[in-house]
């Protein structure tokens, strides 16, 4: 029990250090499993590829141009205006303002009919 400990050990420490692409420092094992692991780990760890420089340059340019889209439509929401000038309103905004400019008509025409 005590030796698979220790073989485990010994793996684990080999794919950290194959993973880490510190391949000089790795062990050799006499188990032929431990072995092969750490052969298809080195295999494995040799295949990943970095992507090359035109692709991160081309998802920088994307990242940038999709983040000055984001700026552009965030300032134009907050600063849209009508062709005269005036600031755009929600419609219900719109709709309430007239509605209480009426009520304060009628209660003044009310009053001016009920005082002659």
């Amino acid at each position: 029990m005590k030796d698979n400990n220790e073989k485990d050990r010994e793996l684990l420490d080999n794919l950290d250090r194959i993973m880490e692409g510190r391949e000089d420092e790795v062990m050799e094992s006499a188990d032929e499993d431990t072995r092969s692991a750490t052969e298809f780990a080195r295999k494995m760890a040799s295949m990943r590829e970095k992507p090359s420089g035109e692709f991160a340059e081309n998802l920088k340019a994307e990242l940038i141009h999709r983040l000055a889209e984001q700026e552009n439509k965030q300032e134009s929401g907050d600063q849209e205006l009508l062709f005269w000038g005036i600031t755009r309103r929600k419609f219900w905004q719109g709709t309430i303002a007239a509605l209480i400019t009426f009520i304060i008509i009628a209660i003044i025409f009310i009053i001016t009919l009920l005082l002659d």
